[in-house]
């Protein structure tokens, strides 16, 4: 573990400075360009740091890149990240690479271009140890994380379907805890059709899709905690066409949570009875939608991986805990290819997609990249 230290603490340097060079550009999901630029520097850090290298030219998001440092043993492991971010172009002019008392701030530092950094050079001091009882260590690059991963989810399952461990290099929590579990993320839409007419006039001849909707958007508030943990939040309503016309139509959207995938059925089965209810004679509504991110739950083998990365934070004299979160990533469908996924294996920080404050706290990249090592060798070695 000390050579994984001096080995780490010596490449720093370079560390910083291709952070600074991948913070300072505009690579939001959509910037192809700059997802393309942050590319072409993993590209190069990886074949400089011995590793072959896959592309993924892509025409629509940035490119995408594998890349794999073979060895002699038989267990294989992947590490994911992703190169985009949420922020729009000019963003990092306003907001740039600084450093300010013990933190790096800028766009995307922690979310997840520190994380990024970690899984390279972390493999790269791996390697510069002469260990080679991997049979390989893989890192996937891609490029649209943020909107959903709809490409790159079945570019890299092939590399991760029978792989011995997943391992995603998102920040840690704040706390510095690592992630074992995520939730399952669900859309949904309930649409309500009912009969205009003249709100003055005649409004008896209506039906107002507007109050069905609202006496469902109660009861669907009281799902909060319908199965432990599972979470609803209606964020988007429409409804009707002007104030004297009554409505003939109205729609909400919400997330749903899920932090099982046993509690989906259940959940949509108590939305139907929702609907189904008369509100306003002569409205009828509907429910569409579904799952879009299957959870990520933790599992025995997940619960192994736990305990090698808490062997090896206490090596380095510290102590980590692991934790469910809310948010989804490219775990979430890891996990779903049946392989043992472990998240938040990057440095700690927090603020993500908040381009003002968002911030790593530069001391946890060398003890975090050594961390990874140290788990990465763990597995390979058969613990």
């Amino acid at each position: 573990m000390s050579d994984f230290i001096a080995l780490l603490n010596a490449a720093l340097p370079n560390y910083l400075r291709d952070l600074e060079t991948v913070v300072n550009t505009d690579c939001g999901t959509h910037t192809k360009a700059g997802v393309d630029a942050v590319a072409q520097l993993m590209r190069e850090r990886a074949r400089e740091f011995g590793a072959e290298v896959v592309d993924f030219p892509q025409p629509k998001f940035g490119d995408m890149l594998y890349a794999r440092w073979r060895g002699k043993g038989s267990a294989r492991i992947v590490m994911l990240g992703h190169m985009d971010t949420v922020y729009s172009e000019g963003k990092t002019k306003e907001f740039p690479f600084r450093r300010i008392a013990g933190k790096a701030m800028g766009c995307g530092v922690i979310d997840m271009k520190s994380g990024l950094l970690n899984g390279i050079y972390a493999t790269h001091a791996l390697v510069q140890t002469g260990f080679d009882e991997r049979g390989e260590i893989g890192f996937f690059f891609n490029s649209e994380e943020e909107v959903g991963s709809p490409a790159s989810k079945e570019l890299y399952a092939p590399f991760v379907r029978g792989a011995t461990a997943a391992l995603v290099l998102e920040g840690a929590r704040e706390s510095g805890a690592i992630v074992s579990a995520r939730k399952g993320v669900g859309g949904y839409t309930i649409s309500v059709r009912g009969k205009p007419a003249h709100a003055g006039v005649e409004p008896q001849k209506g039906a107002n899709a507007i109050y069905t909707l609202a006496e469902h958007i109660g009861a669907l508030k009281k799902l909060n905690g319908f199965r432990p943990n599972l979470t609803v939040n209606v964020g988007v309503i429409h409804g009707g066409t002007r104030a004297n016309v009554v409505a003939e139509t109205a729609s909400a959207e919400m997330d749903v949570r899920f932090p099982f995938n046993a509690d989906v059925a259940p959940f949509e089965q108590a939305v139907r009875e929702i609907v189904a209810r008369e509100i306003v004679p002569g409205t009828q509504s509907e429910m569409s939608g579904g799952l879009a991110n299957p959870p990520m739950e933790k599992t025995e083998a997940t619960a192994r991986l736990v305990t090698l990365a808490k062997n090896a934070a206490r090596e380095l004299g510290f102590e980590i805990e692991d934790v469910m979160t809310g948010g989804g990533s490219d775990g979430n469908y890891t996990a779903a290819l049946g392989t043992p996924t472990l998240d938040g294996l990057g440095p700690q920080g927090g603020n993500g997609h908040n381009a003002m404050d968002e911030y790593l706290l530069v001391d946890t990249i060398v003890p975090r990249a050594a961390m990874l090592a140290k788990l990465m060798q763990a597995i390979a070695s058969g613990q």
